[in-house]
């Protein structure tokens, strides 16, 4: 069998008595390999230090079936015959090419074949551990192996990567990268040639345009949603248009250490076992048809709108069920069926938003910048009363986009006997879920008695989270890995714009070009609830939901006091607005869902086109929601 050690440990120790010294590996042998080729140079350079050669007489036995398996070889000339360690099987093979022995990589302790060179043949060994570590980081390169160790009987070998799994950027990927990064450094030219004619100052007009800059990274690059933020950040600090004590104040914002805690407590309910339990019940308890499925997704995270303050924490909560439910139906690339799952998850942690006061942070915001006549009269229940007409009509929206969208989707439905008995192998509820439950329980309740014990919800759920922590409830490995952080750093790094906004006038800015709307507000309600919806959709492209309310709201409100139009009307056309998203960059809950679908391997069945279709449709069944509550608001005498 061939020697498997570094290549430098050959070349110092010198080669055993009776063998020949290894010949050298050259790193262009591992870059024009059609497996190798695809990793990137670094580890392919890491990888050539452990990599030897060995020559192969005619005759002479590489491995024998039942030898232990510690090397992959790639056969670089030559032929090797490969028979089959099961001798009733008789199979066998002369293979030219390709990866000799890929048993070794995909968790075999003993080679299965035996392979004997037919003529003299050079090979390429590597340690099966290396290897390992190699492939694990590339999923693709590791499927190319299985692949070519599934047919190796077979008279094509299949050896070579599928390109799209590899991400290979195409011609009309580059194309777009191009415009992509052209239009950044076109969008902040076309920010200084035109913004100074509106007397916004010099760090207001350096602000816009490193968000024109973000905007254009997050539409047309290939980049990480939270790469444009953290470039805004630095370059906010760099031009000097903020401190860095404001650029980055999002890192320690009630918003950071919220959607923190909730993550954490997702983790925990997910490596306690908690949330597969709570799927299978779901699915126990759900009628087996899509519409029963859809409407138990729908429905879970709606009951959690009014507890939970975070549509990323009740995403984050949700998602596993999800995620179980898609896994067992075996879902394809942009399945239809699952998508339409995904899009009732996405939908009941977010469409009631607006109708429960304690739904989100926007909320609470605009609550507390109504004058305290509109504050008093407008508790949890008279909110829920006022709100209740638009939310029964965004139940039916849903339901209409969602046949229209996601019609045509295949039929699934999970046995209920095979559910049973998966709930009887999980036994009884165990200690650590029932501590993760009453976590839960905590966490709800602190939240709902806030004006009792005038502790703000943030505060309540990081307490509950660092009690698990002391607990012994998320160890080191489940912090590390099942907490979504790149969504942490995205929402961080979004959420010090509120105060960038303000410090370098904005929202004066802001407030002085948006006087005209208040013409409308008396004269014409209807035409005023377009134009509001038009610039909230459009201010959207570019800030977040929460900026995106603080200014519209700063702005609009001192209009709707000097009109007689009451302020919750417009608080509420502006959150029902807001919270809306077209593209993914835009929505901070659709990105963590994504990255928890991307982490067990379903990063390829979200259908992004059909959903940037299915939010537009929602957005225009939305604003004709609000059209049909200025009738119930005038009975209210609201308008």
């Amino acid at each position: 069998m061939a020697r498997v050690v570094g290549q430098a440990q050959d070349v110092a120790q010198g080669p055993e008595p009776g063998q020949d010294a290894p010949l050298h590996v050259s790193s262009k042998m591992l870059i024009d390999d059609p497996i190798l080729g695809q990793v990137p140079g670094i580890r392919l350079a890491s990888l050539l230090a452990h990599a030897t050669r060995r020559h192969l007489s005619a005759g002479e036995t590489l491995y024998s079936a039942g030898e232990p398996a510690a090397a992959v070889y790639l056969l670089q000339s030559g032929t090797l015959r490969l028979e089959d360690g099961a001798p009733e099987k008789g199979r066998t093979a002369e293979r030219a090419s390709g990866p000799i022995g890929a048993e070794a990589l995909l968790g075999a302790t003993r080679y299965s074949d035996t392979a004997r060179a037919v003529q003299d043949a050079d090979l390429i060994a590597l340690p099966a551990r290396v290897l390992a570590d190699l492939t694990a980081e590339h999923t693709p390169v590791r499927e190319a192996f299985f692949n070519a160790y599934a047919a190796r009987f077979e008279t094509d070998c299949i050896a070579e990567p599928h390109r799209d799994a590899l991400s290979e950027p195409t011609a009309k990927g580059a194309a777009r990268d191009t415009f992509g990064w052209l239009l950044a450094i076109a969008a902040p030219i076309a920010v200084y040639l035109l913004v100074p004619s509106l007397n916004l100052g010099p760090e207001g007009t350096d602000f816009l345009a490193i968000l024109a800059v973000s905007v254009c990274m997050w539409l047309f690059t290939p980049l990480p949603e939270y790469v444009p933020p953290l470039f805004a950040a630095l370059a906010v600090i760099l031009l000097e248009v903020a401190t860095p004590e404001e650029a980055l104040s999002g890192f320690r914002s009630e918003s950071f250490f919220m959607c923190l805690s909730v993550f954490g407590l997702g983790a925990v309910m997910m490596s306690s076992g908690l949330t597969y339990r709570l799927a299978l019940w779901l699915l126990v308890k759900a009628p087996p048809t899509q519409l029963g499925y859809n409407a138990s997704l729908f429905g879970l995270g709606a009951l959690l709108s009014p507890i939970i303050p975070s549509v990323v924490g009740r995403v984050s909560i949700v998602a596993p069920v999800l995620i179980e439910l898609i896994g067992i139906s075996e879902a394809g690339d942009r399945d239809r069926y699952a998508n339409r799952l995904i899009y009732s998850l996405l939908a009941g942690a977010a469409l009631l938003v607006p109708i429960f006061l304690t739904a989100s942070v926007p909320n609470l915001i605009v609550y507390g910048l109504l004058d305290p006549q509109t504050k008093f009269a407008f508790d949890w229940g008279s909110w829920f009363w006022a709100a209740s007409v638009y939310g029964v009509l965004m139940l039916v929206a849903f339901m209409l986009v969602s046949a229209v969208i996601f019609r045509g989707a295949r039929r699934f439905s999970v046995p209920k006997h095979i559910l049973r008995e998966q709930q009887r192998m999980l036994g009884p509820i165990k200690s650590a879920e029932w501590v993760v439950a009453l976590a839960v329980l905590a966490m709800a309740a602190g939240i709902l008695t806030e004006t009792l014990h005038r502790v703000d919800f943030p505060w309540v759920a990081l307490a509950v989270f660092v009690t698990l922590m002391l607990l012994g409830s998320l160890g080191r490995d489940s912090l590390r890995g099942q907490i979504d952080w790149p969504v942490l750093v995205y929402i961080g790094a979004i959420v010090g714009w509120v105060s960038i906004a303000y410090s370098v006038g904005l929202d004066s800015f802001v407030i002085a070009n948006l006087s005209w709307l208040g013409d409308y507000m008396q004269d014409d309600l209807p035409l005023f609830l377009i134009l509001v919806a038009a610039v909230i959709l459009t201010v959207r492209l570019a800030l977040p939901t929460g900026v995106t309310v603080v200014l519209m709201a700063t702005a609009l409100f001192p209009l709707a006091d000097d009109q007689g139009m009451s302020m919750w009307v417009v608080g509420f056309i502006i959150l029902a607005m807001s919270d809306t998203f077209i593209f993914p960059y835009q929505s901070s809950y659709f990105l963590k869902l994504r990255n928890d679908m991307a982490a067990c391997g379903l990063e390829q069945v979200c259908d992004a086109r059909r959903m940037v279709a299915a939010n537009l449709l929602l957005i225009a069944l939305r604003i004709g929601a609000l059209y049909a509550c200025l009738f119930f608001w005038s009975w209210l005498d609201l308008i």
